[in-house]
């Protein structure tokens, strides 16, 4: 009843408290009677607030406040019980949580660094990947506009085609080229179904167009007259001759249908001696009329 509070018109349960402590104190010898009597003379000066108290608990008989009471009863006794049997919180929780939100902190800083950086990886990735493409794009497209003129100069024939193509036309770098050819006087078929001089008159073209992109100072051919007749000699040599004045081009070739055509020869032959020995003849072919005519 003490932390209970009761709502007064008139008086307060303290003031009852006080009279009856001070009466008690200071009238040991009075008897029980007066005693009962006075209390009650108190307990006639205070006046309980019933406004707040529920309709059906204002006009109930004596029987039902009994059972209300008893009821009301109960339902403290379970609420102690259940106060009684909650455990007493545990203080090291409140450090465990701390120490909890100050880690979640920690990952999510570590969390927003590392998105960050992949952010920033893949940006630097795109800006490779796009470079990476112009710059393939940037020669794939030259050689695939000059590959075919060149074929066409070094079949000596217009109706010679030849095209590229790449597998892959969104990263072609990641896949192959297709490479085609259609000699002069055949149809088209596939690489492998060309003949010897055809394929190397189809190399030498890819070479020559990948040349044209970014040239070298000279080239150096090993025997690309190997597989070639004549016909296809003389106009591989004619080619080569008439690209001169931009590219110079040392050829190692035993026909003499091919190495006719340069401005200079460098032999090499054995020199029978007590030891044998690789001797060097060199020849100047521009100081002769026919080679100039």
């Amino acid at each position: 009843m003490e932390d209970i509070a009761i709502p007064m018109l008139h008086g307060n349960m303290e003031d009852i408290a006080g009279e009856a402590s001070t009466t008690n104190a200071s009238d040991t010898v009075t008897d029980s009677s007066l005693s009962t009597q006075q209390q009650y003379e108190r307990e006639r000066r205070i006046t309980i607030d019933y406004a707040l108290l529920p309709e059906n608990l204002k006009d109930i008989e004596e029987e039902d406040t009994k059972k209300t009471t008893d009821k009301l009863t109960r339902t403290i006794t379970d609420l102690q019980s259940t106060i009684q049997r909650i455990q007493a919180p545990n203080m090291k929780a409140i450090q465990k949580l701390y120490l909890a939100k100050e880690k979640l902190q920690e990952t999510n800083e570590e969390f927003e660094q590392s998105r960050k950086k992949a952010k920033k990886a893949k940006t630097q990735f795109e800006k490779v990947k796009k470079e990476r493409h112009d710059r393939f794009m940037a020669c794939f497209e030259h050689v695939a506009n000059e590959i075919d003129p060149i074929y066409k100069s070094l079949a000596k024939n217009q109706s010679a085609q030849a095209f590229l193509g790449p597998e892959n036309p969104e990263e072609p770098y990641l896949d192959g080229i297709n490479y085609n050819c259609v000699a002069p006087g055949k149809r088209f078929q596939p690489m492998s179904n060309l003949s010897g001089g055809e394929k190397t008159v189809a190399a030498l073209a890819l070479l020559f167009a990948i040349h044209s992109f970014q040239p070298a100072p000279f080239f150096v051919l090993d025997e690309i007259d190997a597989a070639l007749d004549n016909t296809n000699i003389g106009k591989v040599a004619s080619y080569i001759r008439d690209k001169t004045s931009s590219l110079q081009t040392i050829v190692i070739s035993l026909k003499e249908e091919f190495y006719s055509h340069a401005d200079a020869l460098i032999g090499i032959c054995p020199d029978v001696g007590e030891c044998l020995e690789s001797k060097v003849l060199t020849l100047d072919l521009t100081t002769f009329p026919t080679h100039i005519n």
